[in-house]
């Protein structure tokens, strides 16, 4: 349950500006109970689609008017047509529509779907598909119950073959960042993508049944500061031994986001990594990002060390931020320190880590649920001084605004 008690309807009405049903059961709100909308294929513009139910019973409507059924072994057919959807299966023309639901009649539903403009690999979804006509593409939204949700993303994030207590640790961090971001797509007429712009999402998940079950046993629990708003839930692969603090990277600085002394990411396949650049491309990079003292500095102090994570590379007066190195020469990390090559005409860079180093590392996470560490350990040894806690427990001043338009 979301919540542990009840919540007031005016509150919840105000607060959240609800445009769809939101589940009571006994006067308080149930989380897992609740759907959430998914753009698919959202960096594809899609102009036709098939569909075919795997699972369940379904039926095809348009708005409150029911169209047909739509059962185990059916197929349909929708293609973008002078702006709106044509639909069709073997046996009917079913004509074109703005918008189409093909909304399951029970919990079990599930339905695959392959884009044929362009033609794409075809994935398996539970629950509700929706699309919409726009002027020159297919909106496809898949409205899906929240831990099904939670669950596809751990498969497409962090694969079928980890520890239970990290997927618990990774739902926790998938279901604050769903409930922290349900807005970012709301112009769209979705809540978030299916893509790393959001969380990369690419269906049910089918290949580990750990995977629901630690998403069933963490329902309800997110990650919350000591100020009881919820936190921004990042990681990256590796720390390369040692996390980043947020304003290292970024602009803003959040207390649960420090830098973090990690053992368990050394010795892991990202840990470390290798590569060369040109000196006199290095140097000429630093004269035209302003680092004019370049120019009055012996060659020998022109190369990058780090004992620990730093935010900037300073040569007397300059400074140039470790993140903009990084994004400009295309590093795994910013945690590297730079050696001459005998010729001296290249560097040769020795880093720790993949990723931005914010946050969870992943690879640290999978090590310590190896060593025995339950989820609840791996998330407060990343984030600092953190909640974890149930959302209904949430103040209503910590509370996402949950709306369509």
């Amino acid at each position: 349950m979301l919540a542990s008690g009840h919540i007031n309807m005016n509150v919840l009405r105000l607060r959240f500006r609800v445009f769809f049903i939101l589940i009571l059961l006994a006067g308080g709100l149930s989380l897992n109970a609740q759907m959430i909308r998914i753009g698919l294929f959202n960096d594809e513009v899609v102009h036709s689609v098939t569909v075919s139910c795997t699972a369940g019973e379904y039926v095809i409507k348009q708005g409150d008017n029911r169209i047909d059924g739509f059962n185990k072994g059916d197929i349909l057919f929708a293609t973008l047509d002078g702006g709106r959807i044509m639909l069709h299966s073997r046996e009917k023309q079913y004509g074109t529509f703005e918008s189409v639901e093909i909304k399951s009649l029970s919990l079990s539903g599930s339905f695959r779907m392959r884009p044929v403009t362009p033609s794409l690999g075809s994935r398996s979804f539970d629950d509700d598909l929706i699309l919409e006509s726009k002027v020159d593409y297919m909106n496809i939204i898949n409205s899906v119950d929240f831990d099904k949700y939670i669950a596809g993303v751990l498969e497409t994030e962090v694969g079928p073959n980890a520890n239970k207590e990290l997927y618990k640790a990774h739902a926790l961090l998938t279901r604050t960042y769903m409930l922290n971001n349900f807005d970012k797509h709301r112009e769209e007429g979705f809540s978030l993508c299916d893509g790393t712009h959001c969380q990369a999402y690419k269906g049910k998940a089918r290949l580990n049944p750990e995977i629901a079950k630690a998403v069933f046993e963490t329902t309800g629990e997110i990650v919350a500061d000591y100020h009881y708003k919820l936190i921004t839930a990042v990681f990256h692969a590796n720390s390369g031994g040692e996390t980043q603090r947020a304003s290292d990277v970024w602009i803003g600085d959040v207390d649960y986001l420090q830098a973090v002394i990690d053992p368990y990411s050394l010795h892991q396949p990202h840990a470390k990594w290798y590569d060369t650049i040109s000196f006199t491309d290095w140097k000429n990079y630093l004269l035209e990002k302003g680092m004019k003292s370049v120019e009055k500095i012996p060659d020998e102090l022109l190369y990058i060390q780090q004992r620990h994570r730093k935010k900037y590379f300073v040569l007397d007066k300059d400074t140039l931020m470790m993140t903009r190195i990084r994004e400009d020469w295309n590093l795994k990390s910013t945690f590297f320190n730079m050696f001459p090559e005998e010729d001296g005409n290249r560097i040769v860079i020795w880093g720790k880590g993949y990723g931005h180093g914010v946050g969870l590392s992943q690879e640290g996470a999978i090590k310590m649920a190896r060593d025995g560490f339950s989820y609840k350990d791996i998330i407060k040894f990343y984030f600092y001084n953190v909640r974890i806690m149930n959302f209904g427990d949430l103040p209503a001043s910590s509370l996402p605004e949950m709306r369509y338009e």
